[in-house]
């Protein structure tokens, strides 16, 4: 089949945009690419509701509502900040009260695993500070480098929140601004790409709140009905239930986090009621993956299959960020194919 010259200009916008993502994804700057999406997409989103239900601001929506979800992000990273700091020093007042915590935590574990496995497990307290000393002694190297990355990768992320704020402020000015100059064709096709972008990002980001939230329900089911048919109540239920939905929302990673917390919970109980809660929690994420592919493989008309093998080729290559992002890239490519008519 030949291309016309419309075609093969949105086509080459398309293999544009896909080494963009690739170097991105090997140079691992994708987390800013996800941050600046969502905050331009949330702009967007904010000023259209803005502009319906307050008609008399006009022009001035536009600019609230950049403003707006700007101090909504700087409420939450202070917020979050001032958090840590003061657990920080909390920690740091009482620190014989936070080693009874964690005398206490550990007992918990060493009673609740079999005896076999227990052996394997430090006497005391005293013999596991000193085990954790000498560990952050010998990979002192290796956790200043794994700090440093984290720190990397939250400025990657604010830095993509500031561009996303900007690019969506920008936006709304030049919707403001409009005139009846046509764009050149590169430049529309440079728009549609950015167009089908957002669109397939917004696809991914709702599947994403429908799989927090189908997290919740089930682990809710399993903490607060079935556990307790069997006469076993996991401490902190309606926090880790919480704490599921909320940490859901990050994709791989925050369900890393509160999978864990919750297989330390079940330790408190007894081994196998953690070994039971991991069963289930994996049980729980494999059916996740399919739910993420058929929400967003019916919005751009993609067999589960096909977006189920992109997920797993993308984290062979490039690891949990490649998982994250292989939704939002396959769905981008199929929707660009599709609606320049090449399939």
């Amino acid at each position: 089949m030949l291309l016309n010259e419309q075609q093969k200009i949105g086509l080459f916008f398309v293999v544009l945009y896909s080494i963009f993502f690739i170097i991105f994804m090997q140079i691992h700057l994708m987390s800013g690419v996800i941050s600046g999406l969502l905050t331009y997409t949330l702009t967007q989103k904010l000023e259209d509701y803005l502009a319906t239900r307050m008609q008399r601001w006009g022009s001035k929506a536009k600019i609230f509502s950049v403003l707006l979800l700007s101090l909504l992000i700087m409420i939450l990273l202070i917020g979050g900040f001032s958090y840590l700091i003061s657990w920080v020093i909390s920690v740091a007042k009482d620190p014989q009260q936070t080693l009874t915590h964690i005398q206490n935590l550990f007992n918990s574990i060493a009673s609740a695993l079999p005896k076999e496995l227990s052996n394997y497990l430090p006497d005391d307290l005293v013999e596991l500070r000193a085990n954790a000393l000498n560990f952050i002694k010998e990979h002192v190297l290796y956790l200043q480098s794994v700090i440093k990355q984290l720190f990397h990768s939250l400025l990657i992320i604010i830095i993509g929140m500031i561009i996303g704020l900007i690019a969506g402020y920008q936006q709304n000015k030049r919707s403001i601004n409009e005139t009846s100059t046509s764009p050149t064709i590169y430049m529309q096709a440079l728009k549609d790409g950015l167009d089908r972008l957002v669109l397939v990002f917004q696809y991914v980001a709702f599947s994403q709140v429908v799989i927090a939230l189908f997290n919740a329900i089930m682990t809710a089911i399993f903490l607060l009905i079935v556990l307790p048919i069997f006469g076993i109540h996991l401490p902190f239920s309606k926090s880790l239930i919480l704490a599921t939905f909320v940490l859901g929302l990050i994709p791989i990673i925050g369900n890393l986090i509160v999978n864990t917390i919750m297989c330390l919970v079940g330790f408190t109980v007894s081994f196998w009621i953690a070994v039971i809660v991991l069963i289930y929690l994996i049980i729980i994420h494999k059916v996740e993956y399919v739910l993420n592919a058929k929400i967003v493989g019916s919005k751009i008309h993609a067999g589960i299959c096909e977006l189920l093998i992109a997920m797993v080729f993308s984290e062979t290559l490039f690891g949990v960020i490649g998982l994250v992002f292989a939704p939002i890239f396959y769905a981008f490519l199929k929707l660009s194919l599709k609606q320049l008519k090449i399939i």
